[in-house]
């Protein structure tokens, strides 16, 4: 069992999205069938116009409220807007105007006309690419971006399935005339399909799940899609009456362990984890090793070693917002250098936006992610069985 897996399986009402590199987990995620997905395009009505912050409230159905970031709209005008970032319990749902539709090839946008690359691919093949396609795609009414995988498929594959998306967006910006307020002009997959789609699969070895209907997208959809990145990955039906999935992947015990403040590293250190309604604070310290001996060097391994863990728990715990981090105090500039360079390296890996930010004057380590769902202690909770 010690290999990259992604473990789907139904938990109370959700799909429980777990991926392991089959020693430990490294992300778990909830979704509930018939929540709206991020993604989905709706026709929202302009509410009321905050000036002062450059942003309006809108209506997207059923007296449901959401924040777009812009005031160019006037007051009841019918505008198609996609649901951009989920809402929290003190936080309405974030929409835009900038429409997105995926492919498996090609994502297209009505927000510009330029044709752009996938930031995975290097610079040779993006050049490659572009002469490739320029002036095929340079016809269409709305951007374009190249997926990674579009360089596996032939150019009628990829200019199909451009064409076929500019006439979903063609549809979906005419619509606003015949239909009403709250109307859903566009419906994204299924909230776990598209995180399987979004997944670094570079190095995924299984998808394994123990249910039929999950199964069968898997293997109607996922499995071709992925395929085209990684064709390696294998789909598997599990059916073990005496070893349970979840048992066999310790997912509650793993899920347990994700919520726990305190995180024990191989040194003797351990990480310390709070949430505020501000930020998350993470402190290392060096509670049992040994740093008698060549201190430095010991609280150097033991800072590089805490990084490592720090970007699997923000991924596990789902953190996001701002982020500080308490490193223990180091002499010599060189280590906190070599440090920052790893922690730097390591959320350019992210699958979710993270940014370095800065070191501050009391040596605090700031970085922020992009808030695309929930924190896993809160979907925990939605999601606790009985």
């Amino acid at each position: 069992m010690n290999e990259n897996t992604i473990v789907l399986t139904k938990y109370n009402n959700a799909i429980l999205f777990m991926s392991t590199d089959g020693k430990r987990p490294l992300e778990y995620q909830f979704f509930n069938e018939g929540e709206d997905n991020i993604g989905d395009i709706f026709l929202c009505e302009i509410k009321e116009k905050q000036q002062g912050i450059d942003a309006c409230f809108v209506n997207y159905g059923h007296g449901r409220r959401g924040f777009l970031n812009s005031t160019k709209y006037n007051t009841g005008d019918l505008v198609p807007l996609q649901l951009k970032k989920a809402g929290s319990k003190d936080k309405d749902p974030v929409f835009s105007d900038d429409l997105t539709l995926s492919g498996m090839y090609v994502i297209l946008t009505n927000a510009n006309r330029n044709l752009a690359m996938s930031k995975k691919l290097n610079p040779e093949k993006r050049s490659e690419l572009k002469r490739r396609y320029g002036s095929f795609l340079s016809d269409l009414e709305y951007g374009i971006t190249l997926r990674t995988n579009c360089q596996n498929a032939s150019l009628g594959e990829v200019l199909s399935e451009a064409d076929k998306l500019a006439g979903v967006m063609d549809d979906i910006l005419g619509s606003k005339d015949t239909r009403t307020c709250g109307s859903v002009l566009h419906k994204t997959d299924n909230k776990w399909v598209k995180h399987c789609f979004n997944a670094d699969v570079s190095g995924l070895k299984k998808i394994i799940t123990d249910d039929k209907e999950i199964y069968d997208v898997l293997n109607s959809s996922v499995i071709k899609f992925l395929g085209q990145i990684n064709p390696a990955i294998k789909i598997e039906l599990y059916s073990d009456s005496l070893l349970p999935l979840d048992k066999l992947y310790s997912i509650n015990t793993g899920m347990e362990d994700a919520q726990n403040k305190k995180v024990w590293l191989k040194s003797g250190g351990f990480l310390y984890i709070e949430r505020t309604e501000a930020l998350h604070t993470i402190d290392v310290n060096t509670g049992s090793m040994n740093v008698n001996k060549n201190k430095e060097e010991a609280i150097l391994k033991c800072n590089l070693e805490a990084t490592d863990e720090i970007c699997r728990q923000i991924r596990l715990r789902n953190l996001s917002g701002i982020i500080l981090i308490d490193y223990i105090n180091m002499q010599e500039a060189a280590g906190l250098k070599q440090v920052t360079d790893r922690l730097k390296s390591l959320i350019a890996m992210d699958t979710v936006k993270t940014s370095f930010h800065d070191v501050t004057a009391l040596n605090l380590v700031e970085i922020t992610r992009q808030r695309i769902r929930e924190p896993l202690e809160d979907q925990i909770k939605h999601n606790s069985k009985q």
